[in-house]
């Protein structure tokens, strides 16, 4: 009956609102869905990824290392160039004039005209000895011997070429030759002075290819290598001092000739170049007998350095005069003989410096420091490549050492007048 009276505008009202309530939660859904969609849809593939999937823990990284640029090692070549540059240097703060003073100060036995001239009066006392020995042998044998000085210079000559060139045969037999022919010709032609150019370069010529051999003879029968190096020495000087004031008694003979004529002494110039050559060649021949003298010498390092020393002064002018590639060939070495005493001496002296310091020689081992700091200065200018590197690294201690040194004689020194 209750169902009768209820009418049917109602049940149909009521199943409209719940019609209506599902469409709606069914909208709501769909448009919450649709949205997400959407917004993924609007990223790019690797965004939707970072969204979707979690990201890793950043894993902690090191810095990458600064890579290592590799130094490639000097050419031998480019050494050359270097060690050939610091050479040229160095030579240019050597003399370039070749005058008295150069003379006086780089030759050891014959540095003046005086010293020449005694030089010779002992070959011409030599050759009177050998004139009265010869006049007796005449008068024995009746006989007219020759009395040409060309004469003994040919004999002298014969004693070099020949097989028999044992040290009595070339003593006697140029020696006193060459001796008995300067003594002829002085007498021939009134006077030392007079003598020519030509017959004097002969003369050095013969007498300084006997010392060469007797040197090799030495060596050969394993004597004294040294033995005739003092003679050899002062001969090769007697040659370049003569051919020195040969070229300036020239040269001031020119001048005083032509002196307010205008003219010019250009000829007497051009004669002169051929003594000037000969000059060239003895002071590199006596550059090159120091230099072999200082490789022969082992024990005394001193007097290594003294024929060192003297070897490249003369080679500096032989390179200064005539730019010779032989003078700077031997003066690379010799170079490197000096570096090797700077380095022996800058070792030495701060090794003294430590046992100064030891034994409380303040005074002491600061003097030694300096020489070992000044010894290291003059071989690091003088040197290239590794050994400049070594040299260097060894100068930076030894400057931190003298430092610290410094520093404990100023504590000492303050504890001692705090005591007083």
């Amino acid at each position: 009956m209750i169902l009768r009276k209820i009418s049917p505008a109602i049940l149909l009202a009521i199943g409209v609102l719940f019609l209506g309530a599902a469409l709606v939660g069914g909208f709501l859904s769909y448009t919450s869905e649709g949205g997400e969609k959407s917004s993924k849809a609007g990223l790019g593939v690797s965004d939707r990824e970072s969204i979707e999937a979690p990201k890793p823990a950043p894993v902690a990284r090191h810095s990458d290392p600064v890579p290592v640029v590799k130094k490639e090692p000097i050419s031998p070549e480019e050494l050359r160039r270097q060690s050939t540059r610091a050479l040229i240097t160095r030579v240019a703060d050597t003399p370039a004039v070749l005058n008295e003073e150069w003379l006086g100060q780089y030759l050891q036995h014959v540095r003046t005209e005086t010293d020449l001239n005694a030089f010779i009066d002992e070959y011409l006392t030599l050759g009177e000895a050998r004139a009265a020995q010869y006049a007796r042998a005449q008068q024995a044998s009746k006989k007219l011997l020759p009395q040409d000085p060309r004469y003994f210079v040919g004999q002298a000559t014969s004693a070099l070429v020949g097989k028999e060139k044992r040290e009595r045969n070339l003593a006697k037999d140029v020696k006193e030759n060459m001796a008995l022919a300067l003594y002829k010709e002085q007498d021939r032609v009134e006077g030392f002075e007079n003598i020519d150019e030509a017959f004097m370069g002969t003369f050095f010529k013969n007498l300084l290819l006997m010392y060469e051999l007797l040197e090799e003879a030495e060596e050969r029968n394993g004597g004294d290598s040294n033995r005739w190096l003092e003679e050899h020495v002062q001969m090769l000087e007697a040659a370049v001092m003569d051919r020195y004031l040969r070229v300036k008694h020239r040269l001031g003979k020119a001048r005083q000739k032509k002196e307010g004529t205008g003219q010019s002494i250009a000829g007497a110039l051009f004669r002169a170049d051929g003594l000037q050559k000969t000059i060239n060649e003895n002071l590199l021949r006596l550059g090159g007998l120091y230099h072999q003298a200082a490789l022969r010498e082992v024990l005394d390092f001193d007097r290594r350095q003294s024929f060192a020393d003297r070897a490249f002064s003369l080679l500096a002018m032989v390179y200064q005069r005539a730019k010779s590639g032989e003078a700077l060939t031997v003066m690379r070495e010799i170079n490197d003989l000096q570096c090797d005493y700077l380095h022996r001496l800058a070792r030495a002296s701060w090794k003294r410096a430590r046992f100064a310091l030891a034994s409380g020689d303040f005074d002491r081992a600061s003097e030694n420091f300096f020489i070992a700091t000044q010894s290291y200065l003059k071989a690091i200018t003088r040197t290239v490549g590794d050994k400049r590197k070594q040299f260097t690294a060894e100068l930076a201690t030894l400057r931190k050492e003298i430092a610290k040194s410094k520093s404990s004689d100023q504590i000492k020194n303050s504890a001692d007048g705090a005591e007083i």
